[in-house]
Parts: structure tokens; sequence; C-alpha cells
């Protein structure tokens, strides 16, 4: 008999245990011993643990898009997930190499699918490569494919782009793309990955509002699904250096024709309690789609005031922004140490014909940084198929389409601010002036390229100047010097 009994409590201990080391799985039935002997906190329903390959990492962030935490000695992270959760997700140390999914894409997330009275077990292995101080980055915005020309222009301009990055090849290089990576089509995007993904370089999305099924009217919330199942989360934080990189998504979607500027209360919340995490002193890049505030026009984010207040404390912040399709930098008013660069297109004008112009003149293209500890040491725009150096179109007397300046020579500089340090005009070889005050004129060459259709080209175009030679010019020459001293010229003869 005693034989028997303690075959039965040996059964019974072993079946404990088990229960205990099989409750590593997603169904769990609730039970709080888990993967890796985590003991689950009572409340808690996505836990994990993330490691190096071998060793527990301390103090990686994690986030369901609603609470956010840090992984503790053992490495183990525990929250409380909202039941609108779809993803756990980690801000990648800068220590770490971004993850990479079998698509080409950052795999920074996990889907959840939350179960009630049920405990998820989500872990992360992160590949720990140093923290690089120096780096380039790539901005892409507006690549906005949707038919089958226009894959076939972005076929034909992507090896521009992957070979100017190839050149960069005494850094490490790292991508972002602003939004509206598709145009309202929601089965673009195995298409966008794989001509984006010959750059071979990680690359985080944004979403624009042609990043929205059109098909969701006045529903936010279900418009982005498509893009998420695609890229993940459409708001999240990443560390690179000594940059701390944010992504939000301020497209709060209507319909195909009405969307606002607005960033949710949510998003609002999330980020203040990431930066909690984050050193004031470091370099904080802000991703969206919709320029937060523009300096040609008085369309701003309708809830600024709140971003601002949360960025209060942080030294140096840069905003980077598309959806506009032209340059434009602008020093926030109410927030004067923010500074933020509004990029052209790579599509240009929507694919337009055969044309690689944005609507204010600018080349079809992106934009670089140069990126040393917590500092832009340097950024320029760059055309798909222009040189570097092309930063400026000159134009003669009686080129101007507006009929407000017959008589003046025309200057554009696709990428000036107020910050400049100089813009100098030559006429004859002579310096006759500095241009400091801009105007508003449609750019000529984006009007006959674009064949005066004014739908298509922008008319707060603030990166011109005007000058009105003698009757004995024979040349005009520009000489202009950025903020970061690079030095740019353009020259025309009579």
């Amino acid at each position: 008999m005693k034989k028997t009994y303690s075959f039965f409590i040996k059964f019974f201990v072993l079946a404990i245990l088990c229960t205990t080391t099989f409750a590593c799985s997603d169904d769990n039935d609730g039970k709080i011993n888990g993967a890796g002997g985590i003991d689950v906190q009572p409340g808690m329903n996505v836990v994990g643990r993330i490691t190096d390959g071998t060793t527990p990492m301390e103090g990686v962030v994690v986030t369901d898009g609603y609470s956010v935490v840090a992984t503790d000695a053992d490495g183990v992270y525990q929250i409380r997930a909202s039941r609108k959760a779809e993803f756990v997700y980690i801000s990648v140390p800068a220590d770490c190499e971004i993850p990479m999914g079998s698509d080409g894409c950052p795999a920074h997330y996990q889907p959840i699918k939350l179960q009630t009275n049920k405990v998820l077990y989500k872990d992360f292995t992160l590949k720990r490569t140093g923290v690089k101080k120096n780096f380039r980055l790539l901005a892409l915005a507006d690549v906005q494919i949707d038919t089958e020309t226009h894959v076939t222009r972005l076929e034909k301009e992507m090896p521009k782009i992957v070979e100017y990055v190839k050149s960069l090849n005494d850094q490490p290089v790292y991508g972002i793309s602003l939004g509206d990576l598709g145009w309202d089509n929601m089965n673009i995007y195995p298409t966008y990955k794989k001509y984006v993904n010959q750059l071979n370089i990680p690359i985080f999305s944004v979403i624009g509002n042609h990043d929205h099924n059109q098909l969701m009217v006045d529903q936010d919330a279900d418009a982005d699904a498509e893009f998420k199942e695609a890229f993940g989360p459409t708001y999240y934080s990443y560390n690179i250096g000594d940059c701390h990189f944010v992504v939000m998504d301020d497209v709060l979607y209507k319909n195909r024709k009405e969307y606002d500027a607005t960033l949710t209360t949510n998003q609002l919340n999330w980020l203040q309690k990431d930066l909690s995490y984050v050193d004031k002193n470091k370099l904080i890049i802000v991703g969206v789609h919709i320029p937060i505030e523009r300096r040609n026009r008085n369309n701003q984010l309708t809830n600024k005031d709140k971003l601002y207040e949360i960025l209060d404390g942080f030294n140096h912040v840069r905003v980077l922004s598309g959806h506009s399709h032209n340059n434009y930098t602008t020093t926030h008013k109410e927030a004067p140490r923010i500074e933020e660069n509004t990029l052209g297109a790579v599509c240009g004008s929507l694919w337009y014909k055969e044309t690689e112009i944005c609507n204010d003149g600018s080349p079809s293209g992106y934009a670089i940084y140069e990126i040393e500890g917590n500092t832009i040491k340097n950024w320029y725009y760059k055309g798909n198929s222009t040189p570097k150096d092309y930063q400026m179109i000159l134009y003669k007397p009686g080129e101007d389409k507006s009929g407000s300046y017959p008589n003046d020579v025309l200057v554009n500089i696709f990428t000036w601010h107020t910050n400049w340090k100089s813009v100098e005009l030559y006429e004859n070889g002579t310096l006759k002036q500095s241009l400091t005050k801009n105007i508003k004129v449609v750019d000529p060459t984006a009007y006959t390229a674009l064949d005066g259709d004014m739908t298509r080209i922008e008319t707060n175009n603030d990166h011109m100047f005007k000058y009105t030679p003698t009757s004995s010019w024979s040349t005009i020459e520009v000489k202009a010097e950025d903020p970061y001293g690079n030095k740019y010229e353009g020259k025309i003869t009579k």
C-alpha cells in the first residue's frame, strides 16, 4: 500500500512540474510560472525575456503602445497590456544591431492577441554591436507608388539611390521613410519592399495619409490595418548612437480627402513615458508624415503645444516630415530650439509623366544626414539624378511665369532657410547684393514641366529670391553657404 501511495505522490508531483515547464507557450491557461522561470506578477498579461543570445539584457525599453517598462537584471519585462494593444515592441538599444525580418524590414515588434486570463510570452533576442557614435541617415519622403507606371519609374530611380548610398561606405547608413509609401493601394507594400530593400540598410517606416485604407471612412483605428500588417506599429522608438528616434502617426484619418494633422492623446501619453527613459542630452529625431509646422503657410499640427510640452528640456530636437512634395525648413515659432526639415519627394510631383521634379522646382530626391554623437553635423538634399552640389537654379529676366517679375533674375535655392550663412549675388563678377529677402513665386521649371497645372505646382514657394540686373549684365552668379559650411553656386549668362 505504501508503494502504491508513494507512486501516486511521485506521479502527482511530476504532473505539476510538467505543467509548469510547458507554461512558456502563449496558451498557458493563466499559469504564473512561465518561460525561463519568470514569476508573473499579478495582473500582468504579456511577459518575456530579452537577451543577447546568451546574457540577459537589463534596461531595454518595452511597450505595448500604452504602457512602457524596462527589463530587469534578468532581462525580464512584464506588462499589463491594453485590450487595444496589437503589438509588443522594443526600443532597440543603441548598442544593438537593428533586428531584421525575413521581409527585409525592422523586426522590433511581435504581434499579440490577448486572451482572457492568459499570459502571453514574447521573448526578444538582440545582437550586441557596440554603440555607433557616427552614422548617416537616409531620409526618403513620399515614394508613393500605385500603378504599374509608378513601379516602372521607381524601378529606374532606385538604382541611382542605391549607388549613392553605397558610396557612403565609410560609416553605417540607416534609413527612414516618411510616409506615403503607397498611394491608396493597400496591396502595394510587397512591391514597395522589393525595391526599397535594394538599399540593403535598415529602413524604418512612417505612416502617411495615403497609407490608410480609403474604404474605412471615419475609422482611423481600422484604416491603418494593412500598413500595420506590413510594417508593424505606427508609433515607436529606437536608438542609434547618441540619437533617440521617435516615429509618430500624425494622420487622424477620416477619408481620402479629409484628415487632420493630429497626434492622438494615447500617442502623446506613450511618448511622455517613452522619453522618461531618455537622457535629456540625447539627439531626438522625430519622424512624422504631415509637417508639424510650415514656414510658408499657416497649416500646423492641431495639438503641437502638447508635443512641445513633452519635448521641453531636450536640448537637441529635429523633426523630419514629408507630405508636401517640396522642400522647406521651419524653425518652430513657439519652440525655436526645434528645427523641422520638410523634404521633397522621391516621386517628385506624383510621378508626373517623365518628370523628375518636385512642385517647387527641387529635383525628385531625398536627404542625407551626417550624425556625430548627439549632433547633426551636416545634412543636404540630393536629387535622384542630380549631383550633390545641385542645390539651386537661376532664371533670366523674362522667364518668370507668374507675371510679377518680368525684368528680374529669379533664384531658387531648394533648401534655403533663414539660418543660412550667406547668399551673395554677383553681376559680371562684381558682388552686387546679399540676398536676404525671400519672395513667394512659382518656380518656372516646375511650371513648364508640370504643364502649368496649378494643382501640382507650389504657389507658396518661398525659397526664391529676385534681383533686377543692370542693362549691361552678361553673367549672374550666386554663391551661397548653408549653416553647415556647404558652399553652392549657380550661374547664368545672357
